[in-house]
C-alpha cells in the first residue's frame, strides 16, 4: 500500500504549514485566514489520506481576538479543519500566554502526556489507512515547564476531567508505566533531570519521551517500519528571529526503515522547510496539481544514485527575518540588512566583528565542510569578506534581488529557479512535477477547483472562485453562483489568474458577507477546438458544489438547521423523514446523544433510513465544534419544529441550545461497541425500553435514563403522534401510526387513549366525577389487544401484542407502554406482552373481563394534555431538549444565549484512558 506520511514535531512555528509556496497571490490568502486549498494536509486528503494535527497550531493570524475561550477554540479549530485537517487534537490556538490576553489559555498549561495520547490515539484508529499526522509540542517553549508539571494533566485543552477520570492518560512510554499517574512520571522526568528547573532540560525530556510514546504506538500497530517521520525544530537554538547560521540551521531527523534504510547515517546536503511538501508527497507517489517551490530530496539522499555534493555545492536558500535577507549557496552566504538597527548590525558591532548593513561569508574550512561554532571555534560570519570578494557579493546579491522579485506578492508567483555565476541548482537534483499535456482535440479537463465540496470560509467581500483547467486552447470558464437565499449571480466569465503549460488557473472574485450558510457553484468550461468542446461542472451542472460560509457556530448551526429542513422537503413524501429524525433522537439519546447507534440491535431496525439521509449535513456543517452527535440533535428538534401544525400559536420554537456533543469514538467506550470499534453505525450497546412496560417501570426508566419526572414521561410519549410502526423493523402492524396523522406533532395522541375528559363538562354522565369520568375513559376510544405473528420469511421480527382500534388495515395500534399512560397492567402482562386477565375499558355492552385499573401516577396528566394542545407542546419541548442534552457532559450551568458549548468534558475526541 502507499506509504503512511507521518510528521513529528515540529515545523516551522512562525511560518505556515508546509504548503511549498513562497508567497502567494495577493488576495489568495485573506487577513485572518491562515492557508491556501493548495497545501500538502489538502492533497493527502484529496488522495484519501486520513490527516490529523495535534497539539500547537501557532499558525493563525486572528488567534488574539478578544471573545471568550470557546469563540477563539471553536474559530480556530474550524481554520485547522479548513486547511485540510480531517482530527484535530488536543490543540493549542498559540503559545500559551501568562499575561491573560488570551481567553482560551485561562487555567491551561502543557500536557505532553495528553498530546502524546491524542497522537497515539489517531495513530492507532487509523493503523488501517493511509494518514498524515502533524505533531507539534508545547515544550521545551515556555511559561514554565517546571510549573506545569505540577498541574493534573487531567485538565487539557479539551476540558477538564478530574471528576471524570480516578487516573491520568494511559501511555506507553511514559505514564503506562507509573500506573498512569502523571504525577509520578512527572517526578521521574524531573529526576532524569537532575533536578534542574530550565525550560530546556525539562522541555527536552517531555518531548522526547511523547516521541518515544509515538514510536511505541507504530511498531505495536506494525507501522514503524512503513512509516515516514520527519522530525525538526522550528528555529536554530542559537539565534531565534535572526538570519545568523544559529537561527536558520536548524537539526532535521528522517526515519523510514522500508523506504531509506535503517542503517544511521547522515547528509549534508541542503534542504529547507519548504522541501518537506514535495519530499513527502514524492514517497507517497502523489503528484500535486499545483507548483512548488520547494524540491523533493527522496531521489537526493539515495546512497547509491544519489546527489549530496550536488545539493551540498550547489543548492541555494533564501532567509528572511523582518527586514533582513540572505542568501546561502554551498559555503557562500550573502546578507543584506534593513537598517543599522538590525540585530545582526548591533551584535557584530558589538562582537567587534565588522559593520554595516551587508556581508559575505565563507561557511566552510579548507576541506569544505561545514565550520560549527563552538566556545572554542569562532564563527564563520565573524568575518566580512566584502571588501574581499565584490564579485561574489554581487553575484550572490543579484541572485538575491531575483527571489525577492519571483516572491512579490504585488504580481502572481513565479516558479522558475533563480539562477547566477555563482550557483546553478543541479536539474537532477530539483526535479519538478511533470505538467500534463493537453490533447488538441482533447475535451477540457478540470483539474482543480476552489472551495472544494463542503469546504467552509469565512464571511467575506472578496471570497475568489478558482477552477484550475487542463486544454491547451481555452475560450473562456464561467462561473455560476447560489446564495444560502437561493438567489443567484447566474454564469459569468472568470479571469485567467495564472498558467503554466497547457494548464490554466481562472478566478472569479464573489462577495460572501452579507450571507452565512450553505453557498454553491457550478463551473463552464469551453474550449476554442473546432467543435467547440464544452464541459459543465458538476457533470451537466445538474448539481451545485456546495460549500459552507460562517464566522460562528451559531451561524453552523443555522444554516444546518436550513439544510436538514429541506432535506425533509426534498425527500420522498411516501417517506416519513421528520418523524424518523425524531425517532433516531432518541434512541442515540439513551445512554447518552453521541453521534451513534448499535445497527447489530433489532431495536433500532429502520435507522440507518435517517443515518444516511444526514451523512451529507453531518459531512458539510461539522466545523466550530458542531459534531455529528449536534447534527443527529439538531435533525430531531427540526423533525418536532416542522411537523408542529401551521399557523398554530401554540407552536414552538425548539431551538438548540448545546452543541460540542462528543461522538461515540471520541469517549471511552470502545468496549461497549460491535467488535470494541465505535463509530456512527457501531455504537455502544444500550439498553432501549421495552414496548411492554408497565406504569412503574415506564417512570422508572425515564427518570433513571433522564431524571424525568412523572410528567416528563407522560409529555415525551407524546413523540408517538409521528411515524409508524413497520412490522420489518419492530414486528407492529401500525404502518397508520397511533393517532391517525403520522405527519403532526399534537395532543391527538393523549385523545385517542384518553378522550377529552379533563372537566366533568366532557362526560358522558352527569352521575360520575370527573376523576371518575377519567380513570373509566368514558369519552375514550376502544382499544382492544390483538396478535401480530411474524413467522413469514420477509420479517425476522417477533410476534407480538398490540393493542388496535378501528379495521383493518386502516386500523391505529398502541404498545404496552403507551396503555401505561392510563392503564396500570403491573403483573398483568405475560412475557410476551398480552393481557388477558382485564379489557382497555368495561361498560355494559361490553364486560366480558374487568377493566384494567387505572394508573394514577400518569392519567391525570395524559387527560390534562389531551384536551390542551399548547400545554402538551411547552412540556414536550422541555422534556425532548432535556432528553437531547443527555449525555457525559455538563450541562448545569444554563445557557443564556444559544447555541453553548457543552460543559468541558464534552469537547472533542475526549476518549479517556483504556483500562
Amino acid at each position: 500500500k502507499p506509504i503512511n506520511a507521518g510528521k513529528a514535531p515540529p515545523p516551522p512555528a512562525d511560518a505556515s504549514i508546509p504548503n511549498t509556496k513562497l508567497r502567494d497571490v495577493v488576495g489568495t490568502v485573506d487577513d485572518g485566514l491562515d492557508c491556501t486549498h493548495s497545501n500538502i494536509a489538502q492533497t493527502f486528503k484529496g488522495a484519501g489520506y486520513e490527516t490529523g494535527m495535534v497539539g500547537k497550531w501557532h499558525l493563525t493570524k486572528n488567534n488574539l481576538v478578544t471573545g471568550s475561550d470557546r469563540d477563539v477554540y471553536g474559530g480556530v479549530k474550524a481554520e485547522i479543519e479548513r486547511c485540510g485537517f480531517m482530527d484535530v487534537e488536543a490543540m493549542y490556538p498559540d503559545n500559551l500566554d501568562e499575561s491573560g490576553n488570551q481567553a482560551w489559555s485561562t487555567g491551561l498549561s502543557h500536557n505532553m502526556e495528553y498530546v502524546a495520547y491524542k497522537a497515539v490515539e489517531f495513530i492507532t484508529d487509523n493503523a488501517a489507512k493511509d494518514w498524515f499526522l502533524y505533531v507539534n509540542p508545547t515544550v521545551p517553549h515556555g511559561p514554565g515547564v517546571e510549573d506545569a508539571m505540577d498541574v493534573d494533566c487531567r485538565i487539557t485543552t479539551d476540558g477538564d476531567f478530574t471528576t471524570h477520570m480516578e487516573d491520568g492518560w494511559s501511555v506507553e512510554g511514559m505514564t503506562a508505566e507509573f500506573g498512569n499517574n502523571c504525577t509520578a512520571y512527572r517526578e521521574d522526568v524531573k529526576e532524569r533531570a537532575s533536578q534542574s528547573d530550565s525550560n530546556d532540560d525539562l522541555g527536552a525530556i517531555w518531548v522526547d519521551d511523547a516521541i518515544g510514546a509515538i514510536y511505541q504506538a507504530l511498531n505495536n500497530t506494525n507501522q514503524l517500519g512503513n512509516t515516514l517521520i520527519l522530525f525538526q525544530l522550528d528555529h536554530g537554538k542559537a539565534e531565534k528571529d535572526k538570519i545568523w547560521e544559529g537561527g536558520v540551521r536548524i537539526p532535521q531527523f528522517i526515519h523510514y526503515p522500508d523506504g531509506i534504510a535503517d542503517t544511521p547515517r547522515d547528509w549534508s546536503g541542503l534542504v529547507s522547510t519548504i522541501d518537506i511538501g514535495p519530499t513527502m508527497l514524492d514517497f507517497a507517489g502523489i503528484s500535486p496539481s499545483y507548483d512548488m517551490d520547494g524540491k523533493s530530496w527522496k531521489n537526493a539522499i539515495d546512497p547509491i544514485n544519489g546527489s549530496e555534493d550536488d545539493w551540498k555545492n550547489n543548492r541555494c536558500l533564501f532567509f528572511e527575518s523582518s527586514d533582513d535577507r540572505a542568501v546561502r549557496c554551498g559555503c557562500d552566504k550573502y546578507m543584506l540588512l534593513g537598517s543599522d538597527a538590525s540585530p545582526e548590525v548591533t551584535e557584530a558591532v558589538a562582537s567587534d566583528w565588522w559593520m554595516g548593513t551587508e556581508a559575505l561569508f565563507d561557511l566552510c574550512d579548507a576541506e569544505n565542510d561545514y565550520v560549527v561554532a563552538d566556545s572554542s571555534t569562532e564563527s564563520p560570519e565573524a568575518t566580512n569578506l566584502l571588501e574581499d570578494e565584490p564579485q561574489k557579493a554581487g553575484d550572490l546579491k543579484s541572485l538575491l534581488q531575483c527571489h525577492l522579485d519571483r516572491t512579490d506578492a504585488t504580481i502572481a508567483p513565479l516558479y522558475e529557479e533563480c539562477t547566477g555565476s555563482v550557483a546553478t541548482p543541479s536539474p537532477t537534483a530539483t526535479p519538478k512535477p511533470t505538467l500534463p499535456v493537453a490533447n488538441n482535440d482533447g475535451v477540457p479537463e478540470l483539474i482543480e477547483y476552489f472551495p472544494w465540496q463542503y469546504d467552509i470560509l469565512p464571511l467575506a467581500p472578496n471570497t475568489i472562485l478558482s477552477a484550475t483547467v487542463l486544454d491547451d486552447n481555452i475560450q473562456r470558464v464561467r462561473f455560476n453562483l447560489q446564495y444560502p437565499d437561493g438567489t443567484r449571480l447566474g454564469f459569468a466569465a472568470g479571469t485567467q489568474d495564472s498558467g503554466s503549460g497547457d494548464l490554466t488557473t481562472y478566478t472569479r472574485t464573489v462577495d460572501t458577507s452579507s450571507q452565512s450558510g450553505k453557498y454553491g457553484f457550478k463551473l463552464e468550461i469551453q474550449d476554442n477546438s473546432d467543435d467547440i468542446e464544452t464541459v459543465c461542472f458538476p457533470v451537466d451542472c445538474s448539481s451545485w458544489i456546495e460549500f459552507v460560509v460562517a464566522d460562528t457556530a451559531a451561524q453552523v448551526v443555522t444554516a444546518a438547521r436550513a439544510e436538514i429542513s429541506d432535506i425533509i422537503l426534498r425527500n420522498n413524501p411516501d417517506v416519513n423523514l421528520a418523524a424518523k429524525f425524531v425517532r433516531h433522537g432518541f434512541h442515540d439519546c439513551v445512554g447518552g446523544c453521541d453521534g451513534c447507534v448499535d445497527m447489530s440491535n433489532p431495536d433500532n431496525a429502520g435507522l440507518d433510513v435517517p443515518i444516511e439521509a444526514l451523512e451529507p449535513a453531518v459531512d458539510m456543517f461539522t466545523h466550530f465544534g458542531v459534531t455529528r452527535a449536534d447534527i443527529w440533535v439538531l435533525a430531531a428538534l427540526e423533525g418536532s419544529s416542522i411537523t408542529q401544525e401551521d399557523g398554530d400559536p401554540d407552536n414552538r420554537d425548539f431551538e438548540m441550545d448545546w452543541i460540542g456533543r462528543p461522538n461515540c469514538e471520541d469517549l471511552n467506550e470502545l468496549a461497549d461497541c460491535v467488535d470494541e470499534t465505535c463509530n456512527y453505525i457501531r455504537g455502544p450497546n444500550r439498553n432501549l425500553p421495552s414496548p411492554n412496560l408497565d406504569t412503574h417501570d415506564l417512570l422508572e426508566f425515564f427518570s433513571n435514563e433522564f431524571g424525568f419526572s412523572d410528567r416528563d414521561t407522560v409529555a415525551i410519549m407524546g413523540a408517538h403522534s409521528l411515524g409508524g410502526l413497520q412490522r420489518e423493523n419492530s414486528g407492529y402492524n401500525g404502518v397508520n401510526g397511533w393517532a391517525g396523522n403520522t405527519r403532526l406533532l399534537a395532543n391527538g395522541y393523549y385523545d385517542s387513549i384518553v378522550g377529552a375528559t379533563a372537566s366533568l363538562a366532557d362526560c358522558d354522565t352527569s352521575a360520575d366525577s370527573a376523576d371518575d369520568c377519567v380513570n373509566d375513559l368514558k369519552n375514550a376510544n376502544r382499544w382492544e389487544q390483538v396478535f401480530v405473528e411474524n413467522s413469514e420469511p420477509e420479517f425476522s421480527t417477533p410476534d407480538r401484542w398490540e393493542w388496535e382500534r378501528g379495521t383493518n388495515p386502516d386500523h391505529f395500534v398502541m404498545v404496552n407502554s403507551d396503555i401505561a399512560l392510563v392503564r396500570n397492567l403491573n403483573g398483568l402482562m405475560a412475557d410476551d406482552g398480552e393481557v388477558s386477565t382485564c379489557q382497555w375499558k368495561c361498560n355494559r355492552n361490553n364486560c366480558a373481563l374487568p377493566a384494567c385499573p387505572h394508573a394514577p401516577e400518569t392519567i391525570g396528566v395524559t387527560a390534562e394534555y389531551a384536551s390542551d394542545n399548547g400545554l402538551f407542546l411547552e412540556d414536550f419541548e422541555l422534556a425532548f431538549k432535556t432528553m437531547l442534552a443527555h449525555g457525559q457532559y455538563d450541562t448545569s450551568s444554563g445557557c443564556a444565549s444559544p447555541p453553548c458549548t457543552v460543559g468541558a468534558e464534552a469537547r472533542r475526541n475526549l476518549r479517556g484512558p483504556s483500562n
